[in-house]
């Protein structure tokens, strides 16, 4: 058997580079699929922050995106409720 070195063809327009920022970028995204999961990918269905597990930062990261909508900021963290924007669906649907 020969070994020999396999290069992979290039892509029209050459390589396309995806940059990402940081983990709480990529967490976003994922907290995004996840809710997109819970809402059964349907406009503005609320769905319960306790129990998908995902910290502050990450939350906040989405909304700064503006992925998502929080309900009744006033309330305590987990008792909030969360929907998807038009834009996170849109990244949920195109994502998976």
């Amino acid at each position: 058997m020969d070994i020999a070195t396999f290069n992979a063809p290039a892509a029209k327009g050459g390589p396309k580079a995806i940059i990402i920022r940081d983990g709480t970028e990529v967490a976003a995204r994922y907290f995004v699929y996840k809710l997109y999961e819970a809402t059964g990918g349907h406009p503005l269905q609320w769905a319960a922050l306790y129990g998908i597990g995902e910290s502050a930062a990450t939350i906040s990261r989405a909304v700064e995106r503006g992925w998502v909508i929080l309900q009744d900021v006033r309330s305590r963290p987990l008792e909030r409720q969360a929907a998807l924007t038009d834009e996170g669906r849109r990244l949920a649907r195109k994502g998976r």
